[in-house]
């Protein structure tokens, strides 16, 4: 018995010796954690993501501060009639408009309200659209509150609107049958430059140009963005949808919601709950497994209590440590009761086993601990090295968080396991009947069953998987070999791609909204590009506005499919020239010089300055090219998001000669969603190479022996093999969630080998063979082997039952690879050491099974 495992057998009595002050300690501890699971908080905020210094960040503060957020409310309505514009549709929209518009009074009874954070609400009743009456620039909203009252004014009002390209498909669909009404919203914003108003008092387009007010840097201190409250999305949406319902236009509309708002809300309203279930499930499945494995109350209890506080140190950690928690919490905590249940598996399985070969309470404690504990702390490490990899490629932040906590959390399972079990299994302990009547004939409870021919049924599955193994070894190999290699001929073929919209469950109404905004209307999706020349009145310059319109149509053109609509200042220039020479269409283009843009400006501006700050900035330096597209695979953004960059450099370079200062910002939600798709692609990779790496320097350290840790290494390797094969021929891509599988997955299919591998090294000294130390391997641990990997297999299963197609697909990849990796360890690994053993051996007979 070496240092460690001498350590491993004293530390249960004295741990019984001094059960009251580690159990006061305990208490003390789970007050402390208590008190830290007050602190903790959530924040999915683009800064809580990719952090305060990143360029993705601060050019999304840049631009939002010129042109505000985007957290906006997106609510589609279909005309049952199929007509929008219908009498009855039109009474609809008008009811539904002035309920939502309607939220100052409820504000103003209420200031607390959810409402509050409303700042308009756009639909067809109100936008506004210009017109020109003599020399005068009108601005007026298209239906206003009277509604036509006649068939043929209704017409007429529906031929406008589709030729209208800034209300087609933003606020009307092409066939008229769908329509839509914008709620902007003041989630997410952000506290602009100190010292620089940004919206001005003046509504003219004069400006002081003495005025040279240096820019200051964006920095921590420059921005503060409001983090999120979840609630508070979703009680905004709740009083939305009351709000929607006081319309009563359930006769004549079909409502569907979409935008980030509702997206959260549908986290909290769906899928928390789901994840509860999810819990209760998976607490429900291991009761039953631990009750028909050990058939005693007790085992069952501890190793509850042992999870519930292990649950409670990690986020009584988390909590003092100040950081926040993601979208990626809920799965943390179900990784860490998962596997934690394996170390308390095997303890009382090991404690189980010496009682039955008939050693008494106080010795089948101490011998549990001292052959279990040090297997167990081997697997518990290089789970941590699978989980920790995410936390030292440093990926984003949420999921090196999830990387770092998921480790201290496995760590802190195995501390409570060893150090709270002895004492809870001295309080009260599963009875098993021994197979003997006392020890004393025991010369090594390794090896005690051997000669017995009174074996339990725990044993009887190990004895099958013993005799497949020895008689049909060479054949087990070749088939493992042949289906890994053709499996495996599938990676050529895996797709790295990701879909927003199907992350998403297709029976969820969010995914269902999402698809009818993004098949009839402008799309859920958007990128901003934002122009700052850094100088007044610049946007005035026709060389700019050329410019612009040139990259605007190139996008256009060169992505018909993507893009939706697009809108920029040069719309609106072109626009009003149109309309003040006779509203011929031999007009809509550019002036001809800057003169008539600045007139164009100017008359748009004192008209209506709200709509001009859409579009432009107060100083007129910068302005914004919006795009909005629709829903596609990363890989046609990432194309879309490439030639965009190129072109912006392209076009806008030149003008650096005039202006020196310029700058292109590229934002929204396609930016951001590529740029951390790019970043976790980039950084998973690495994950998994740092995992293979670290894992496989244990495996030769631990083991001592080179071809015992590469069949170890090899064996890990297999169950990735696997289900990234069965990836590529069936078509699923790979995406930020699926490769996160990899590194946890090549730490978890390590932990029964390191079980087996071990326990063979331990008694290969103590039998005549290589194949009777395989037997007497299998018949003790194929059981809790088998056993842990159902629970941590039914565990991810459960993920099944949620929404989130991303979860869902993490829970069937993983249970694949976990059910591979006991395949592995019970088939292969013996059947490799066996028939090693034929080769290198004399013949000799096998032992005798026991009946």
């Amino acid at each position: 018995m070496n240092i460690i495992e001498s350590t491993l057998y004293a530390l249960p009595g004295w741990l019984r010796k001094y059960r009251w002050p580690v159990l006061s300690l305990y208490l003390v501890l789970l007050v402390l954690a208590f008190l830290g699971m007050d602190k903790i908080w959530k924040d999915d905020s683009l800064k809580s993501w990719f952090g305060k210094d990143s360029d993705i960040f601060k050019n999304q503060q840049k631009f939002e501060r010129y042109f505000g957020g985007n957290e906006d409310v997106y609510i589609v309505y279909e005309a049952k009639d199929g007509d929008i514009f219908s009498e009855a549709s039109l009474a609809a929209l008008s009811r539904l408009h002035n309920k939502l518009a309607g939220f100052a009074v409820d504000v103003q009874k209420n200031p607390d309200s959810p409402l509050s954070h409303t700042r308009e609400v756009q639909s067809l009743i109100n936008i506004q659209v210009t017109k020109v009456e003599g020399d005068n620039l009108q601005v007026y909203e298209f239906i206003g509150n009277q509604l036509p009252d006649s068939k043929e004014k209704r017409a007429a009002l529906k031929e406008t609107a589709l030729k209208n390209p800034e209300l087609l498909l933003n606020f009307v669909s092409r066939e008229a049958q769908y329509g839509a009404v914008s709620i902007q919203t003041n989630f997410g914003d952000v506290m602009l430059y100190q010292n620089r108003d940004t919206r001005s008092d003046v509504d003219s387009f004069s400006v002081d140009l003495d005025y040279e007010a240096e820019e200051p840097a964006i920095n921590a201190e420059t921005f503060e963005e409001t983090p999120r409250d979840y609630d508070m999305y979703y009680s905004y949406m709740k009083e939305i949808r009351a709000k929607v319902k006081e319309a009563n236009v359930d006769g004549e509309l079909n409502i569907y919601y979409a935008g980030l708002p509702e997206l959260i809300a549908f986290q909290t309203e769906v899928l928390d709950p789901e994840m509860s279930i999810i819990f209760l499930g998976i607490f429900i499945f291991m009761l039953v497994i631990l009750g028909w494995i050990f058939r005693h109350p007790s085992a069952v209890l501890w190793t509850m209590i042992v999870l519930i506080v292990t649950v409670f140190f990690t986020m009584g950690i988390i909590g003092w440590t100040g950081v926040p928690t993601s979208s990626l919490s809920d799965p943390m905590i179900l990784m860490i009761v998962l596997i934690s249940v394996s170390d308390v598996v095997h303890f009382i399985a090991s404690y189980k086993h010496h009682r039955l070969i008939g050693m008494p309470h106080e010795e089948s404690l101490s011998n549990a601990f001292a052959k279990s504990g040090w297997s167990c702390f081997l697997t518990t490490f290089t789970t941590m090295i699978g989980f920790g990899s995410l936390w030292l490629v440093k990926s984003t932040i949420p999921v090196s968080n999830f990387g770092y906590f998921c480790a201290v959390g496995l760590l802190l399972a195995y501390v409570v396991s060893v150090t709270l079990m002895p004492i809870l299994l001295d309080i009260w302990a599963p009875s098993y009947k021994p197979l003997k009547d006392s020890s004393a004939d025991i010369k090594d409870p390794d090896v005690a069953i051997n000669s017995s021919t009174d074996v339990p049924r725990q044993f009887h599955f190990g004895q099958g998987v013993f005799n497949l193994t020895n008689n049909y070894s060479a054949v087990i190999i070749g088939v493992f070999l042949l289906v890994i290699t053709a499996i495996g001929i599938g990676m050529k073929d895996i797709v790295v791609d990701t879909n927003t919209l199907e992350s998403f469950d297709e029976s969820t109404y969010l995914r269902k909204a999402f698809e009818v905004a993004d098949k009839n209307m402008a799309g859920t999706q958007n990128i901003d590009f934002m122009v700052n020349l850094k100088e007044s009145d610049s946007i005035a310059d026709l060389d700019v506005l050329q410019r612009i319109e040139d990259f605007q149509q190139r996008m256009n053109k060169e992505f018909p499919t993507l893009i939706a609509t697009s809108v920029s200042v040069v719309d609106l220039i072109k626009r009003l020239n149109q309309q003040m020479n006779q509203d011929d269409p031999a007009y809509f283009r550019l002036p001809d010089t800057n003169t008539e843009v600045n007139q164009l400006l100017f008359l748009f501006n004192s008209a209506s300055p709200e709509e001009r700050r859409r579009l432009i900035a107060d100083d007129f330096d910068a302005t914004r090219i919006s795009f909005n597209v629709r829903n596609s695979g990363s890989t046609g953004y990432v194309e879309l998001i490439d030639r965009a960059n190129q072109w912006s450099k392209e076009i806008f370079n030149p003008l650096k000669s005039k202006y020196a200062n310029m700058e292109i910002i590229t934002s929204g939600g396609v930016v951001t969603f590529m740029h951390l798709f790019d970043l976790m692609t980039k950084t998973e990779v690495n994950s998994f190479l740092v995992t293979l790496a670290l894992i496989g320097v244990t495996f030769f350290f631990v083991f001592q022996s080179f071809t015992l840790g590469t069949l170890a290494l090899i064996a890990a390797t297999f169950p990735i093999i696997l289900t990234f094969g069965l990836m590529g021929w069936l078509g699923i891509p790979l995406n930020p969630t699926t490769m996160i599988i990899a590194p946890i997955i090549l730490g978890l299919a390590t932990d029964d080998s390191i079980h087996f591998i071990n326990k063979l090294r331990g008694l290969l000294p103590k039998t005549e063979s290589v194949t009777v130390a395989v037997w007497e391997t299998l018949r003790q641990l194929a059981p809790a082997l088998t056993f842990t990997t159902l629970v941590l297999v039914g565990g991810m299963l459960s993920l099944l039952y949620s929404s989130d197609s991303s979860f869902q697909a993490f829970g069937y990849l993983g249970a694949l690879a976990l059910m591979c990796a006991l395949v592995v360890d019970l088939l292969f690994i013996p059947s490799v050491c066996l028939l090693y053993a034929k080769f290198r051996a004399a013949p000799q007979a096998n032992p005798e099974p026991a009946n």
